[in-house]
Order: C-alpha cells, then structure tokens, then sequence
C-alpha cells in the first residue's frame, strides 16, 4: 500500500527537512499530496526549478516522496484577470514537476461563482465546453513537459461533479497526460447514497483505467452546511479523519482491490495529528482485510 499524507493537514513549516522529519516519524516512506503555499511559510512562487530540487532532495533523505503537486485553482473563475493568474499558475506547477520526482499536479474542477461554491450555472453545457478548452490548454504544457495532470471531481459543488461527467472528459482527450485523482468522499452526493458498493462500483468501471492517486478521509450527516446551502435535509461533511464517519472503506477497498488499484498511491486527508496513528491503523488494517478471499 503506498499510503501516505496531504503535507498541509500538519501545519505549516520552515524547511522541508522538518516537514520530512514529521511525516516519517508517522510512515515508513510515505507519499506526499504536496501544496507549497499551504506547506512552507516561504514557498517560491512561482516555483523555480532550484527550489523544487532542493525540496525533493531534503524529503528524500527521509524516504519521503511527493505523490501530488497540488495546484489549488479555480479554473472556471469568473474574472478573466484572476483565471489567467490561476491557469498560468497551474501551467507553472506542470513545468516543475519533473524536478520534484514527476508527481502528478492536481486541480479541482472550477466554480463560476468566484468562492469556488456551488452555482447552477456550474451545470450547463456551456461552462463543460469552456472547461474542456481550459484543460486542453493545460494539457497542451503537461504533454510538453512530459508531465501528468489530475482532476478531481466534486459532487453537487464543480464543473465536473459526477463519474459520468468525470469519464466524459477523459474520453474527450484521451490523454496518457491527462487522469483522476479520485476522492470517494469529494465524488459522493451530499446526501450520500444508499449503496456504497453499487454506487463505487459505477464510478470505478468508469474511471478506474484513468485514476493515478486517491484521497482517504471519511465523512458525517449533518443538518446544514454553509458549503452547500441549496441542500434539503442532512448533507455530507467531507472534513472527518478515515475511520471516524461512515464511509466504508474495506467495501472500498475491496473495489479497489478488484479493479487494480492496490498499487496507487493514497494520502490521507483531513486528518488530526493527534489521532493519526489510529487512522493509520485503520486503514492498514482494512487495506489488508479487503485483499484477503
């Protein structure tokens, strides 16, 4: 299982070699989901090439590797000036890559509503064909600099807010350069579902030849949400460590197990430092539980 964490859940930090320190005292080698403005009080930005080398090879001295660049954008930004500075951004996260070990760089999907939040306008065949033109030009860089990028589909909130939408831009590019990162708790409906086999099992028929990373959290029913005000009755809160909401993760597992993915890399989100060894625990355990007849 190559498990590991999304860098920014501990803090923030001076140097990479403190960050390294933390995450191997938790994991043997783990994997990083890696935003550096959300990681280093000073991260370069844009990112250089020489920051990027310097970073890599402080984690690798601890084992630890960067699964995920993450590139927090919003490609569908309603201010032309702001969506530029944004694809431009994303664009530079593609350069670097290869100087950070070729991690995948990674996006959500886009609001047309500048706080990045749901807008029925986010829904219509108009705003998926401007988003298919976005990614075609991100996909235009990562193709020239042999670097792979990922979407992540959000349900009920982005452009790309289903499997099936998720699976349309696949096929629209067809791409070696372009895959998932898949979020099961982000591509679950707000009101979640009633069958999580049926439902995962959909979704990974889909997408499971395109994914290349996935995240692991949980989530709890809550009355409301300031993320999703539209919603009637209880709604999802995806914020919740592995192990400590519904989700479940050995049918999961199992799905994954069946179709491929035991061998990609996986980092925990949304957890507590505190508890993070039980969520470890846990996953691990259930991981192994899945694979067993």
């Amino acid at each position: 299982m190559k498990l590991g964490f999304r860098a920014h859940d501990f803090g923030k930090f001076n140097t990479a070699s403190e960050l390294a320190r933390c995450a191997s005292s938790y994991l043997e080698s783990p994997c990083l989901h890696f935003a550096p403005s959300k990681v280093f009080r000073d991260a370069a930005l844009p990112l250089t090439e020489k920051w990027c080398e310097n970073i890599t090879e402080d984690l690798s001295l601890c084992n630890v590797k960067i699964a995920v660049l993450g590139v927090y954008i919003n490609p569908m930004h309603p201010d032309a000036e702001i969506r530029e500075s944004q694809l431009s951004a994303f664009e530079n996260g593609l350069e670097v890559a290869h100087c950070m070990g070729n991690p995948v760089v990674a996006t959500e999907t886009g609001s047309l509503d500048a706080r990045n939040i749901r807008c029925e306008e986010n829904f219509t065949e108009k705003n998926f064909s401007i988003f298919l033109k976005n990614i075609e030009r991100l996909l235009k860089k990562a193709e020239k600099n042999n670097a792979v990028m990922c979407l992540e589909a959000v349900a009920d909130k982005n452009t790309v807010d289903t499997p099936e939408k998720m699976l349309r831009v696949m096929e629209t590019f067809n791409s070696p350069y372009l895959g998932v990162l898949f979020d099961a708790v982000n591509i679950l409906p707000v009101s979640s579902v009633t069958d999580f086999h049926d439902y995962y099992n959909s979704a990974l028929d889909m997408l499971a030849k395109y994914i290349k990373v996935m995240h692991i959290k949980d989530f709890v029913m809550v009355p409301s949400s300031k993320e999703y005000p539209f919603a009637s009755g209880e709604v999802k809160n995806g914020a919740i460590p592995a192990g400590e909401g519904l989700m479940d993760w050995k049918t999961l597992f199992k799905l994954y197990h069946r179709y491929g993915l035991d061998n990609v890399p996986m980092t925990l989100e949304n957890f507590n430092p505190a508890t993070l060894s039980e969520s470890i625990k846990y996953v691990r355990e259930a991981f192994e539980n899945a694979q067993k007849p």
